[in-house]
C-alpha cells in the first residue's frame, strides 16, 4: 500500500470515523480529532468561524445522550490543538460581555 493511498483511505473516513453524526463543521477537515471544550449553542458559530478563518479543522454536534438541551462538544483537528487553544481564547474574549469593575 502507497502512502498516498493510506492518507486517501484516512481522509475519507476521517469525519465519519471519529465524529457523531448531526453536528455542523467549518468546512475544513481533518485525519483524527480530539474534543478541545464543551460549549453553549450561542458559542458554536463564533468559535466554528474563528477556527476557520486560523485555518484549523472544527466540528461541533450536541454530547449524546443527553437530549436537546445538551451542551455542544467542539472538536479540532488533532494536529492544530495548541494553535486552536490560543484561537479560542481569543475569540472568548470577544464573545464575552466586558465586565463591570475591568
Amino acid at each position: 500500500m502507497s502512502a498516498a493511498y493510506g492518507s486517501h483511505r484516512s481522509s475519507a473516513i476521517g469525519r465519519m470515523y471519529w465524529l457523531p453524526p448531526w453536528g455542523v463543521g467549518n468546512g475544513l477537515d481533518s485525519e483524527a480529532w480530539a474534543v478541545i471544550a464543551d460549549i453553549e449553542d450561542s458559542q458554536v458559530r463564533v468559535f466554528l468561524d474563528a477556527l476557520r478563518e486560523a485555518g484549523i479543522p472544527a466540528y461541533a454536534a450536541r454530547q449524546a445522550g443527553h437530549g436537546l438541551d445538551a451542551p455542544f462538544r467542539l472538536w479540532v483537528g488533532t494536529w492544530y490543538y495548541s494553535r486552536a487553544e490560543n484561537v479560542l481564547g481569543r475569540a472568548l474574549q470577544r464573545w464575552l460581555p466586558p465586565r463591570a469593575d475591568a
